[in-house]
């Protein structure tokens, strides 16, 4: 089939202002997840503690099936994870001092 009329230049530049402008129409600007105002600080620091548990087990179930240098990058968040959540679990103790 002959076309009559060419297919228009390819412009990049134009192509990646409008896959932008989608983007910022279709996605948050305040990104996926959003926190109630009405949460407290202890509550927060008790979600954030649950958010580190669980990305904590889910890297070391992960390193533990990767071999070599990926094993031990994963590895390596973990233990990162593991200070985070420990961290925020003083934070939480703190809140409630002993007797």
């Amino acid at each position: 089939m002959n076309k009559i009329v060419p297919d228009p230049p390819c412009d990049l530049l134009n192509d990646r202002a409008a896959f932008n402008r989608a983007l910022s129409h279709y996605l948050p600007t305040q990104g996926f997840h959003s926190i109630s105002e009405e949460l407290s600080f202890e509550d927060s620091l008790l979600y954030t503690a649950s958010l580190l548990n669980s990305a904590s087990a889910t890297a070391l179930d992960c390193g533990e099936h990767l071999p070599g240098a990926e094993r031990a990058k994963v590895l390596a968040v973990w233990h990162l994870l593991e200070i985070a959540k420990t961290t925020v679990d003083r934070s939480i103790e703190c809140l409630h001092p002993p007797g």
